[in-house]
């Protein structure tokens, strides 16, 4: 029988391994209220308004005091991430086909990227390996379990679409950052697509040209219409990922072997 591994300290924690609490002189503090103050602090002032100091003030408590429960700041993003992304646990995949169910999965985890902005510029070093985790890898192999498909392929078919997901709120979220930023600064914000109207010439960049002169005018970040737009363009991107594990699908169909 092999030896289990010893769990990094944060894993521990996240899986019940380690207790959160040490001895101290007011017990009613635990790891719990500690996070649910730091993603309440996440998704009202951003990432960088979290700190163990803030979480303390808010709490009552010494900042010493959370470091009874909480190791330092990485630790504590890591429980933030697993209770943000808890909603696994209870959210509903639908769909009959693969394709819709994994189409269901994805939304579900724009929408928690989307309820928790902050999410997408945790740094990721290491994919999350808490509960949460477990249980939207859990909920995707479900979604994939009619599939010819290995385990293997299974496990890099969720990773793809959850990395795509992510990459997606990243950069929604940097781009709503800099325009505010713009904007409190009195600059103008303008759109990729737009810029190419107006700076491609055709007898430099006849492709971007062409295409400028094919495509309507797109609404700039924080204008009406870009939510409406950026839900177009997540979409697009993800039937495009569907119809290669689609294709994959039907070379396992007739040849598990093949690459």
């Amino acid at each position: 029988m092999s030896e289990e591994m010893q769990l990094p300290d944060e894993l521990a924690l996240l899986w019940g391994r380690r207790s959160s609490g040490r001895r101290g002189p007011r017990p009613e503090l635990d790891a719990s209220a500690i996070v649910a103050v730091a993603v309440d602090i996440a998704d009202a002032d951003g990432l960088e308004a979290v700190s163990m100091a803030r979480v303390a003030k808010q709490l009552g408590f010494s900042t010493m005091a959370l470091y009874r429960h909480v190791a330092n700041k990485e630790e504590l993003l890591s429980l933030m991430w697993n209770e943000s992304a808890s909603v696994a646990r209870t959210v509903e995949i639908t769909g009959a086909t693969w394709r819709e169910r994994m189409r269901s999965w994805a939304a579900l985890q724009q929408e928690m990227l989307a309820s928790h902005p902050w999410l997408a510029q945790l740094p990721m070093s290491n994919p999350p390996m808490g509960p949460s985790a477990f249980a939207w890898i859990e909920r995707g192999l479900d979604a994939l379990a009619d599939t010819p498909l290995s385990d293997e392929d299974k496990l890099q078919v969720i990773g793809a679409i959850s990395a795509y997901a992510l990459a997606e709120a990243r950069m929604a979220y940097e781009e709503a950052a800099a325009a505010d930023r713009r904007r409190a600064a009195g600059k103008p914000v303008v759109a990729f697509e737009n810029v190419i109207r107006q700076l491609a010439d055709p007898a430099d960049y006849p492709n971007l040209a062409r295409l400028a002169a094919s495509t309507p005018p797109v609404p700039a970040v924080g204008e009406p219409g870009y939510d409406q737009h950026g839900e177009a363009g997540f979409s697009f991107g993800l039937e495009l990922l569907l119809d290669g594990i689609a294709a994959l699908i039907a070379r396992r169909e007739q040849s598990p072997r093949t690459p």
